[in-house]
């Protein structure tokens, strides 16, 4: 996936602020409109990808009634604004929030930025996510077993038993392990506390025909990762939990607590009858319930690097690879059961996004941002875990000077344009009546008890909300890496505000 257009809406003039501080104008486009340079610039960057200037206020684009105007929103698979004015990011919000197109807002004041995600919902398929293996080793499907069963360890010369692939060597530890415990590895539920995977590592070690034997040495340091009962990660749990995947509507299973792990809106109901996730989501949900599968995901089919001969390890791989080609086929059934259920197509999901959901099962994540048009207005919707978050004094230092501007129509440290006055005595002036404000919201919020730095009021009127290089540099980088994730729906983003802290060399993630 590739960018293949982007819009810059800016009325801005070049002037010689912005030829010292943005990296996309010269000198040559002083008086020129800024969104015309900028197009041109970020032109050069990527010539696949076509830029339009659109040299008009945002708030006249925002207002317009035309659809040349409105489909500039609509038509866009991701919305960023930058610089703007909180009543105007309450209208963008607003829109984008019913459009169900992702925002991200940034903002900047000296040392100071922020970035605000918005969208009603964003699921992510291949997030990445570190997690252990998924070798099955303590529920062991009868394919592995009878591979398993088929290696003698006793019998093997020296080179082969130094070639056998640590989860061979792991299973044949817990049948012992399970034996002397009166259980039956691949029947029984094989659960091992922490505190006794010792009695394990006593067993392979007892296994070894040396004590240095690297795959048995390495089959001890995998212990850890492969001697508890299989468990589908929470994350997975609320989705395959949630309304959206059940078999009955939203309002018909309102109060099964499981099916409210995360908050529904009228948007997202009505969404998810087709999109793509949810319809394969409620497949994965009948898939675990199934007596095929019994409470497991489909296997990835991957195992990760073992020392082992290429014999060996292929013959493994092999097995892995033929029982999640079996859970992929079962999967299927699944997913064009539901699909004819939707009255949609049986090629509405393509085999290919049944594969990578199915080889990403373990690992889908699913996000559900709140409203910035909302938060505006009234307060954050999360305010009891933002109370508590090191962003919290940055933050209302952003929402104050969002409402010193619309009552000045200026920020702090900023004077009016032709006001002949003492910057020192402006911004100590304005710095008070920031924090006034700051503390004023906090009390408003049912956090009186904590009071906004006195320093930070200040460092916020000392800026006058002027990018810094570094800072806008930094800022612009996140604000990409945020933009790739939401666009291309791999990895997983912020969720949902960042604070940037330059003077402290930190950065905050918070929800509000």
């Amino acid at each position: 996936m590739r960018i293949g257009r982007f819009t810059v809406i800016d009325d801005a003039i070049v002037d010689d602020q912005d030829v010292l501080t943005n990296f996309f104008v010269q000198h040559d486009d002083a008086g020129k409109p800024r969104a015309e340079c900028i197009v041109a610039g970020l032109g050069e960057l990527n010539p696949d990808a076509r830029g339009v200037a659109v040299v008009r206020a945002p708030a006249d684009v925002l207002g317009s009634c035309e659809s040349s105007d409105t489909d500039l929103v609509s038509s866009a698979s991701l919305v960023i604004a930058c610089g703007l004015p909180d009543a105007l990011v309450h209208d963008l919000g607003l829109r984008c929030w019913q459009l169900g197109t992702p925002l991200i807002v940034a903002g900047a004041a000296g040392f100071m930025a922020s970035i605000r995600t918005v969208v009603p919902e964003h699921a992510v398929v291949e997030s990445h996510a570190e997690m252990k293996q998924d070798l099955r080793l303590t529920a062991p499907f009868p394919a592995l077993l009878s591979h398993v069963d088929g290696i003698d360890l006793d019998t093997l010369d020296p080179t082969d038993l130094g070639h056998v692939p640590f989860a061979v060597i792991i299973v044949k530890a817990l049948q012992k392990w399970a034996a002397a415990n009166s259980l039956v590895l691949g029947k029984d539920t094989i659960d091992i506390p922490y505190r006794r995977i010792g009695e394990v590592r006593d067993i392979v070690r007892a296994m070894a025909p040396v004590s240095d034997e690297e795959n048995f040495v390495e089959a001890g340091k995998n212990l850890n990762a492969n001697c508890t009962a299989y468990e589908i990660a929470f994350e997975v749990s609320q989705i395959i939990g949630d309304a959206a995947a059940a078999e009955t509507s939203t309002s018909d299973s309102s109060n099964d607590a499981d099916l409210q792990a995360f908050p529904s809106t009228s948007l997202l109901s009505d969404n998810c009858s087709k999109d793509k996730f949810w319809l394969m989501a409620k497949a994965l949900r009948r898939f675990t319930e199934s007596e095929y599968a019994k409470g497991v995901l489909p296997l990835s089919g991957t195992i990760p690097d073992m020392k082992a001969d290429t014999k060996s390890y292929i013959a493994l791989q092999r097995i892995y690879k033929q029982k999640a080609d079996e859970d992929k086929a079962e999967f299927s059934k699944h997913i064009r059961d539901v699909l004819d259920s939707a009255g949609l197509p049986q090629d509405y999901v393509s085999q290919a996004e049944i594969d990578t959901y199915c080889k990403n099962a373990r690992r889908l994540r699913l996000l559900r941002f709140t409203p910035i048009h909302t938060e505006l207005k009234n307060k954050p919707s999360n305010i009891d875990e933002l109370a508590f978050s090191e962003a919290l004094y940055q933050y209302v230092m952003f929402r104050s000077s969002g409402m010193f501007f619309e009552k000045h129509k200026r920020y702090p440290g900023v004077p009016d344009e032709g006001d002949n006055v003492d910057l020192d005595e402006l911004v100590a002036a304005d710095a008070a009546e920031l924090e006034a404000v700051g503390n004023g919201l906090l009390v408003s919020w049912g956090i009186a008890d904590q009071t906004v730095p006195s320093g930070l009021a200040a460092e916020f009127a000392r800026s006058g909300h002027d990018e810094l290089h570094n800072i806008a540099s930094l800022i612009g980088g996140v604000i990409a890496q945020e933009a790739i994730k939401l666009i291309t729906h791999q990895y997983v983003p912020a969720n949902n505000m960042c604070i940037v802290d330059g003077a402290a060399s930190k950065i905050h993630v918070a929800r509000v």
